[in-house]
């Protein structure tokens, strides 16, 4: 061989990438998708309990305006409203009726309270107000 072919004085060749820089952006790339999934499981969770508590309040203020219309009795009662709100049948929705003297003549209190759970966690609403018999 020549002294020419063992002397490169040129500019560098570029091979690509070394096995130490593939690795290292692997890496990056790893934890990058391993935070994205945990940002978006935790999102999921959170419009889970948000949707479970909308259908909760619901039932509860629906509950009460059929009291109050005299659609419902004005009796304690437990009711399975999950068909009705749109939640699963594993996630459930039950309302308790309780009905309570006001102290006055057709005066009554009446508390409503939805129990449900999302995520594993029981949620539950409770209204309390007083009616009148309609």
């Amino acid at each position: 061989m020549s002294l020419a072919h063992r002397e490169h004085r040129g500019p560098p060749i570029d091979r690509g990438f070394t096995l130490v820089e593939a690795l290292a952006a692997l890496a990056i790339f790893t934890i990058a998708v391993l935070v994205a999934t945990a940002f978006l499981q935790a999102h999921v969770q959170a419009a889970r309990r948000l949707e479970v508590r909308s259908a909760l309040v619901q039932a509860s203020e629906t509950t009460l305006e059929e009291i109050r219309g005299g659609i419902r009795p004005m009796v304690s009662a437990n009711l399975d409203r999950a068909a009705e709100f749109g939640l699963a049948s594993r996630a459930g929705l039950s309302t308790v009726i309780k009905v309570d003297s006001g102290g006055v003549a057709d005066l009554f209190h009446v508390v409503v309270t939805s129990r449900s759970a999302a995520s594993g966690q029981p949620m539950h609403v409770t209204l309390e107000t007083m009616v009148w018999r309609p």
